[in-house]
C-alpha cells in the first residue's frame, strides 16, 4: 500500500528531500470474504505491528473471516521520521480505505460495501477522525481511544459521523484513562447509535488472557450484535 506525501515536520526540515513529495509505502494484509457485503478495516495503536502481540490482530481476522462477519484488511500504524504523526495516520488510514472500496469486488462480494472500522488506541482516534467523510462507513469500534491523532482535528469531525458509535475502555487504563469513554462518546453527537462499555479489571492493553478474550468478542459486539460482552465466555484466546 502507498500514497504520496511530502515531509512537514518542522523538526527535521535540515534532512535532505525535506519538503519533497514521496511515495509512502506500509503493509497491509487482506483477509477476503466473498460471502459479506462488509469491509472491516482494522487499525491498531501507535507504532502497532499488523499482527499485534502475539499475532492477536491476525488472530481476530480469521475469526471474523471464518464466521463470515465481513472481509477483513489489517494495516500497521507507524511513525515516520521527518512526517508530523497526527497527518500521516490519518493518511494511512484513508489510503486504506480508498484500496478497500476501489477493490471491493475482489475483497467481499459487493462493488459497494459496508465498511466498518475498528481501532486501538491511536488509531481508534484516526478513525475518529476519517469517520464522516466517507458515507460507506457504517459502525466504529473505538478500543481505549487516544487523540494522539490529532485532539483538535478529532473533535472537529466526530460529531459528523451519522453512523453507529461502539467503544470500549479498560477501568483501570493507564494510558487514556476510562475517562477517554467519556470523552468520545460525548463528542459523537451525530452517532445514529452510540453506546460505551468499561471494562472492569482491564488496562489500555487489555492484558490477561481474560481480557485477550474480552477484546476478541468486541467486533462482534459491535458488528453482529454479541450482547453478551463484555463476558469473555465464548471468546478466543488472543494471547497468553
Amino acid at each position: 500500500m502507498s500514497h504520496l506525501a511530502r515531509p512537514d515536520d518542522e523538526s527535521a526540515r535540515e534532512r535532505k528531500g525535506w519538503g519533497e513529495e514521496t511515495t509512502i509505502s506500509f503493509e497491509i494484509n487482506i483477509h477476503d470474504c466473498p460471502k459479506s457485503n462488509v469491509i472491516i478495516v482494522n487499525y491498531p495503536g501507535y507504532q502497532g505491528d499488523i499482527d499485534g502481540y502475539q499475532g492477536k490482530y491476525r488472530t481476530l481476522a480469521d475469526v471474523i473471516q471464518r464466521k463470515g462477519i465481513g472481509a477483513v484488511i489489517r494495516m500497521d500504524n507507524r511513525y515516520r521520521y521527518g512526517f508530523l504523526y497526527e497527518k500521516s495516520a490519518v493518511a494511512d488510514l484513508r489510503a486504506t480505505i480508498d484500496y478497500a472500496l476501489a477493490n471491493a469486488e475482489s475483497i467481499c462480494s459487493t462493488r459497494e460495501p459496508d465498511l466498518y472500522l475498528m481501532g486501538f488506541s491511536a488509531g481508534a482516534g484516526a478513525i475518529a477522525i476519517v469517520s464522516p467523510d466517507y458515507p460507506q462507513i457504517k459502525k466504529v469500534l473505538l478500543l481505549a481511544p487516544s487523540v494522539d491523532a490529532g485532539k483538535a482535528a478529532i473533535e472537529e469531525a466526530f460529531g459528523k459521523f451519522r453512523g453507529e458509535v461502539y467503544i470500549a475502555v479498560g477501568e483501570y487504563d493507564e494510558c487514556v484513562g476510562k475517562a477517554a469513554g467519556d470523552y468520545f462518546l460525548g463528542l459523537a453527537t451525530g452517532a445514529s447509535k452510540k453506546t460505551l462499555v468499561v471494562i472492569p479489571n482491564c488496562d489500555h492493553q487489555f492484558q490477561g488472557w481474560v481480557n485477550g478474550k474480552i477484546m476478541s468478542k468486541a467486533p462482534f459486539w459491535a458488528f453482529a450484535g454479541d450482547e453478551s460482552f463484555p463476558s469473555p465466555d465464548g471468546g478466543v484466546i488472543l494471547y497468553e
